[in-house]
């Protein structure tokens, strides 16, 4: 598969949801090789320094990893991007606190479809969070 034949869905997913949130320049920058695709885009989203990284395989096309700054969502479905990115930068999703054995995780969640994808960072308060994700922290 060539840059020029296909490009991959979760890619065009978040091109549209970071239009639908009012991004002037919406459009990431992707790579390939021989074993996958790799889209990122940087830029201010809401008043917010903002990073998106996106990572596909060539043989599993309908499927990324997300990252969102240090979330990183692991297997969305390609369909699902475009409404996770766009959700969770305008503010419809939750971060909450977890604690595994002796660490502390912050957990941001949001649902896209019928799926509730999940993501964490360690931390505690909001203050741990990138500046976007902090009006989502749940006390």
């Amino acid at each position: 598969m060539t840059e020029a034949a296909h490009r991959p869905p979760a890619s065009a997913g978040l091109e549209a949801a970071l239009r639908s949130l009012g991004v002037a320049d919406p459009v990431p920058h992707e790579r390939w090789d021989d074993n996958g695709w790799v889209a990122d885009w940087g830029g201010d989203v809401h008043g917010h320094d903002v990073y998106v990284l996106l990572m596909g395989a060539h043989n599993h096309p309908r499927g990324a990893r997300i990252m969102l700054d240090d979330f990183t969502f692991e297997d969305v479905r390609a369909e699902h991007v475009e409404e996770l990115v766009r959700k969770a930068f305008s503010g419809d999703a939750r971060v909450t606190r977890h604690r595994v054995l002796l660490s502390r995780r912050l957990v941001l969640g949001v649902r896209a479809g019928s799926t509730e994808y999940s993501a964490s960072v360690s931390g505690d308060r909001a203050d741990d969070l990138p500046a976007w994700a902090r009006p989502l922290a749940t006390s």
